[in-house]
């Protein structure tokens, strides 16, 4: 066929013309990749991580085709060497990039494939923990990945990588003592994993530096905490989280200990209003039946009767609002019982008699004997 082509059409050109049309092709063709896709993934009607991924993982490789092929035709045209070399280079360059995507994207497929097996066969608490490790790796996973095609691009381009290697090596205590917190920081962040000091989701206090919140992110060198006052962002180094007193409120146990002090007149009944008490517990959502709530007649007060009321709370997230609730019933009950809950007062004595003079029907003049 090709040698009954027209003197005027030259094969070069033609070819180009084909790989240009295959390029402009494979651009069009991620949409019909996609809604085949859709169409076969959302059979169960919902998309699942991998899936979003793998849907976004055909759409890069229809861009490396595209690429590919108006490489291809370009290669075709009479162009100068110099300048087909340093075409070459940025093509090479964008395959790398490429190639790197697309490996990060994959892995990230494999890693969240096996931490959702993994979150299946461990408990319930420890699911966040493996939440946690698959962060931490796929973020070493893709500095890797990228490590490796800037290599490659490097040797590309001429660049000796062996002795450049050695150049780092020899390099590397200046660049270490110059990148010395970065580098606790990243060995910090790796302890805070493999020590199980907190997990990803979880509500800590930090007491050196008086923050509470959830832990929103663990980086290579930096931990994120969502605070709980104001709902922001805090960015935190990770060398000061290993070096500080954290307090971990949802981890080993989410259960919290809070109780209720309260003060009730002289000449109530002890008992009933320990019963009361113990009964305000009951059908409050959110207070664990084990351990069970506990009722102590703590002190005799100057003006009332101390209890303590002692529970356990699912989680330290609903503490004010159960407490607040339990104080709404315990009012209830004490006034249905005419329970009386005195408020702080003083009486005055005086050891000498008072006088009282009127004068005029309107001064009152009080005299007081010598005391």
């Amino acid at each position: 066929m090709i040698e009954y082509l027209p003197a005027w059409i030259k094969l070069e050109y033609l070819l180009a013309l084909i790989f240009f049309l295959f390029s402009i092709i494979s651009l069009n063709f991620p949409s019909v990749i996609t809604k085949l896709l859709m169409k076969f993934f959302l059979k169960d009607e919902k998309l699942t991580k991998g899936e979003k991924l793998f849907i976004k993982l055909s759409v890069w490789i229809s861009y490396f085709l595209a690429l590919l092929f108006l490489n291809l035709s370009i290669v075709q045209l009479p162009v100068p060497s110099k300048f087909l070399l340093v075409i070459n280079k940025i093509f090479f360059i964008l395959y790398v990039g490429i190639i790197s995507f697309i490996s990060v994207k994959i892995l990230d497929i494999v890693l969240e494939k096996f931490s959702s097996s993994m979150k299946r066969k461990v408990l319930p608490s420890e699911a966040p923990l493996v939440e946690t490790y698959y962060s931490m790796i796929s973020k070493l996973v893709k500095i890797f990945v990228f490590v490796i095609g800037l290599i490659a691009i490097l040797d590309k381009f001429g660049f000796n990588v062996t002795s450049l290697v050695t150049s780092l090596g020899v390099g590397s205590l200046a660049v270490g003592l110059a990148a010395q917190d970065t580098i606790k920081n990243f060995i910090s962040g790796v302890l805070l994993v493999t020590d199980r000091q907190f997990r990803i989701g979880d509500r800590v206090y930090i007491k050196d530096i008086d923050i509470e919140g959830y832990v929103y992110d663990i980086g290579l060198r930096t931990t994120k905490i969502l605070t709980i006052t104001g709902n922001n962002l805090i960015t935190i180094p990770n060398s000061k989280l290993t070096e500080g007193i954290i307090e971990n409120s949802l981890y080993p146990d989410p259960r919290v200990k809070d109780f209720v002090e309260i003060g009730v007149a002289y000449g109530s009944d002890v008992e009933l209003v320990k019963k009361l008490l113990l009964r305000a517990t009951e059908e409050i959502e959110g207070i664990v039946e084990n351990p069970p709530p506990s009722v102590y007649f703590t002190q005799f007060g100057n003006s009332a009767l101390v209890f303590k009321l002692i529970y356990y709370v699912e989680k330290k997230d609903i503490a004010f609002e159960v407490k607040s609730i339990l104080h709404q019933k315990i009012d209830k009950l004490f006034k249905e019982n005419n329970i009386e809950i005195p408020f702080p007062q003083n009486d005055v004595w005086f050891r000498n008699p008072l006088k009282v003079e009127v004068k005029n029907e309107e001064t009152l003049q009080r005299k007081d004997e010598k005391l």
